[in-house]
């Protein structure tokens, strides 16, 4: 092919993929409806529900690689709570590429966590992101899902969340997650307003903007997608109602176990006495050895005890939580409802003595367990997931 005509294709490429693309107008609320649409500046119940008989959702997200030592802090984390319904307290895990063991990916999958794309490489600087052209991004985000998928044998219909390396979202960004046919996006830290009527709930992204708007240096994204929702990550407030961060480890890291069960049950009774808007719990591992020893997480965990036992809590991945958005159940249908039974998952195809350990000197000394054999032949990339 001559350059000249090769120059063309990607002319054509790239006027395609901007035509599939409308500016994003302001939320009509006679026409953005339930199941399919939800304005961004609505923050009552969905559905029209009474507040009293709405039921509380917990979402846990735990980002970027994970490794043994992390999914043992996830399951000691909620291996004693249960939700209305006897099933198992899971939650979101958005991995990262490098680092990760995709025999443990399997695992957690198989007990019901949810497996979540949060990109291959998780680079730095942040300006990598900011900077990232569609065909970057595009990359990352479908590289991930086969990598997850090759490799942690995650059927491709079940990864269907996104979350930003440093929340660093953009226009590009979510372009790629729309061509991609994703659910939803969680990367979009979300300043709480205290005027009575609760935190914003997850909206679509077929309107202009969800309320409040981002920092200067993340522009709001002008164009509409369709299809695609958005989970806003609610920051945590300190207790003169400043903003303390959108993770928890950005929150009075060296705070003891008293100081961080009242952040949590703080933060999770503006939710739940307002408009009971879902409480995303956000963290890294580091959050758990940071403070004194063990303290962060009997902290975390005595407040999932004390949310478990209003009765009317529950504790749901991400994915769940948008099944609820689309189809609103009070606590009385909550128990029946068919997103938030137990899964029913095959377990993982090997086990620790028989994983597939994976060794690779380029780009850097990385070992990868998969049950997937054999090993494929290079470390998997953005531009090569399957490592051929």
């Amino acid at each position: 092919m001559d350059i000249q005509a090769f120059a063309l294709l990607v002319f054509l490429f790239t006027v395609g993929i901007r035509a599939q693309f409308q500016p994003a107008q302001p939320c009509d609320r006679e026409k953005c409806l339930p199941p399919d649409c939800r304005c961004s500046d609505d923050r009552k119940p969905p559905g029209g529900l009474a507040t009293r008989k709405n039921s509380a959702n917990y979402h846990g997200h735990f980002r970027d690689d994970l490794q043994k030592q992390y999914l043992d802090l996830y399951n000691e984390l909620l291996e004693e709570v249960h939700n209305p319904n006897n099933c198992p307290a899971v939650g979101t895990l958005f991995i990262s590429h490098n680092y990760t063991s995709y025999f443990l990916v399997e695992t957690a999958y198989s007990k019901g966590f949810e497996t979540a794309d949060h990109t291959v490489t998780h680079q730095e600087p942040t300006t990598y992101w900011q900077d990232a052209d569609y065909t970057v991004w595009k990359d990352e985000i479908f590289g991930q899902k086969e990598i997850l998928h090759r490799f942690g044998n995650i059927p491709y219909g079940k990864i269907t969340g996104f979350r930003a390396p440093f929340l660093m979202f953009t226009e590009n960004m979510f372009k790629a997650l729309h061509m991609g046919n994703f659910t939803y996006d969680l990367s979009w830290p979300a300043q709480i307003k205290f005027d009575g009527h609760g935190p914003c709930t997850p909206t679509r992204w077929t309107t202009c903007r969800l309320r409040p708007v981002p920092p200067l240096y993340k522009p709001c994204p002008k164009m509409s997608y369709p299809g695609l929702w958005e989970i806003p990550n609610v920051n945590l407030m300190n207790k003169d109602h400043s903003t303390c961060g959108s993770m928890m480890d950005a929150c009075d890291p060296l705070g003891n176990a008293t100081a961080w069960y009242e952040i949590l049950v703080r933060n999770f009774h503006y939710h739940y006495d307002t408009n009971r808007a879902p409480f995303g719990m956000h963290m890294h591992p580091s959050f758990f050895s940071w403070g004194p020893a063990g303290d962060h997480m009997n902290a975390a965990k005595k407040f999932l005890k004390y949310a478990q036992d209003l009765g009317d809590v529950w504790i749901l991945t991400a994915s769940q939580v948008i099944a609820w958005m689309k189809d609103p159940q009070d606590v009385d249908q909550a128990k029946s409802f068919p997103p938030w039974q137990c899964p029913a998952r095959p377990e993982p195809r090997c086990s620790s003595s028989t994983v597939n350990k994976c060794h690779y000197t380029e780009p850097k000394d990385f070992y990868m367990d998969t049950c997937t054999k054999p090993c494929p032949p290079h470390f998997p990339s953005p531009t090569d997931p399957d490592g051929k």
